[in-house]
């Protein structure tokens, strides 16, 4: 398990997302985001040169291999929000995302010292190696020498 104390500002983890297939992009579309860029390819293709994938599910993609490959070993408290996310380009079908977690800040709580917290931001590029998603996320995390949360 990591604890807050495991971490520092500038560390860099790295992971790549799984690519989502036209078919993935519609079906999510239709049940969470039904707008025509998203559920009509020939009407993405006059608008964005192609299907786009939903925001929404970019972002889930994105979070996807951090949340299981990074987060679930950590001691999460819980998470704080999202700062600053933006969607800076479309995700088109059969992309992977290469994705960079950066820990910005480390800090400890004064009025709970169980715990602190720990500020990352996300970097998301296509697979030309342009930002496509963007956001800083801090998150209440334990501390090693003070289990009590």
């Amino acid at each position: 398990m990591k604890y807050l104390e495991d971490f520092e500002p500038g560390q860099v983890f790295r992971f790549r997302s799984a690519p989502m297939s036209a078919d993935a992009i519609k079906a999510f579309a239709r049940e969470w985001d039904p707008q025509r860029l998203h559920t009509d390819e020939d009407y993405a293709t006059t608008v964005h040169g192609s299907l786009i994938a939903s925001g929404f599910q970019t972002m889930l993609e994105v979070f996807r291999p951090i949340m299981t490959g990074f987060m679930v070993d950590v001691a999460n408290i819980g998470g704080m929000g999202f700062d600053n996310l933006r969607w800076v380009r479309p995700v088109r079908p059969d992309e992977p995302l290469d994705i960079e977690l950066k820990i910005n800040s480390v800090t400890p709580s004064r009025s709970k010292p169980g715990r602190g917290v720990l500020n990352y931001s996300i970097n998301a590029k296509n697979p030309k190696g342009e930002i496509v998603f963007t956001t800083e996320n801090p998150v209440m995390v334990q501390r090693k020498q003070n289990d009590t949360v």
